[in-house]
């Protein structure tokens, strides 16, 4: 008897060794949501001239969540916490969203940041208030445009740290031309948060996601500043990257266009998830992907991203 316990524990030992480590699949996604209003006025912001979110496209939002099946979304353009509560009450309440919140930026016209989430919602961290500069403009200062929406998710008792952005238009602003350095002082803001993360923990797992309001480059011209994305995808003083594109296996510019293009834009890549590089490697081979499907994408004029990853 005393020799079969032996070859239990044995055997029990041997299986321990080999079996590779488990992981949790955690699906994330960014939708801007495009002025996603209610009927009711809100006193307190510019959103007279903004119409009221069509409940046909408040469903074909909901079809494409629900095509994607993620774990946690993010929103960007969203009034109020009510219009997700509503979105997922109404037409996602088999998926598994118990944890719903939105929180106030510093947008003047009322377009807020929200999530929904299938995990655990640990707390909710605001940078609205952070002071942001720029090298090229010693003299200014700016806040975010809105906010780095801090979402802190619990995995299995590990945290996964969400930053919902949505960076700055395109419109241009006195001394500031497209308003790229306020965008760019943004991207350089977010990347400094981050940053502070991985320097008190290699392991930590960060991901900034969200309207980026930049597109698709990896250097600046000569006769600007860096743009947010170009800085975002910049290598750390010391060769290291710090955010890695999830979407970076499509090599297709048309398959990632995230802006379908309109008479304010061409067609662009806006929309992004950037991982710090121990979550990086735990990226799902073929997860990332954008919703463009016609039949998904008419409640916005943005498509959605998402893209999967094996939480060891």
């Amino acid at each position: 008897m005393l020799y079969t316990q032996r070859m239990v524990l044995t055997l029990v030992i041997a299986c321990l060794v080999v079996l590779p480590t488990l992981g949790k699949p955690v699906t994330v996604m960014s939708y801007n949501v495009e002025n996603m209003f209610d009927v009711f006025d809100d006193p307190y912001t510019e959103d007279e001239g903004t119409d009221v979110k069509k409940r046909s496209e408040i469903v074909t939002i909901a079809k494409a969540i629900a095509l994607a099946d993620a774990d946690v979304v993010v929103f960007q353009e969203l009034e109020n916490e009510h219009m997700l509560q509503g979105m997922v009450d109404t037409f996602l309440a088999d998926k598994g969203y118990k944890y719903i919140a939105c929180q106030r930026t510093n947008s003047g016209r009322g377009i807020n940041l929200g999530v929904i989430s299938k995990l655990p919602i640990k707390r909710l961290t605001s940078h609205r208030f952070k002071t942001l500069t720029h090298p090229d403009a010693p003299d200014r200062a700016w806040k975010f445009a809105r906010d780095a929406m801090q979402v802190t998710i619990d995995v299995d008792g590990q945290e996964l740290h969400l930053f919902n952005v949505h960076l700055k238009s395109n419109s241009s602003r006195p001394g500031d031309t497209n308003s790229a350095l306020w965008r760019t002082s943004e991207a350089m803001g977010l990347k400094s948060l981050i940053r502070d993360i991985v320097k008190k923990d290699p392991n930590a797992l960060v991901v900034a996601l969200g309207d980026f309001n930049s597109n698709i480059e990896t250097r600046p011209e000569q006769d600007r500043p860096w743009p947010a994305t170009a800085y975002l995808r910049k290598a750390e003083d010391d060769g290291t990257q710090l955010l890695n594109d999830a979407h970076g296996e499509i090599k297709d510019y048309n398959a990632r266009i995230t802006i379908p293009g309109s008479g304010k834009y061409p067609p662009a890549i806006f929309d992004y998830i950037y991982a710090s590089p121990k979550l990086h490697t735990m990226l799902v081979k073929d997860s990332a992907k954008v919703i463009n499907d016609k039949q998904l994408t008419g409640g916005s004029d943005h498509y959605p991203v998402y893209a999967t990853y094996d939480i060891k």
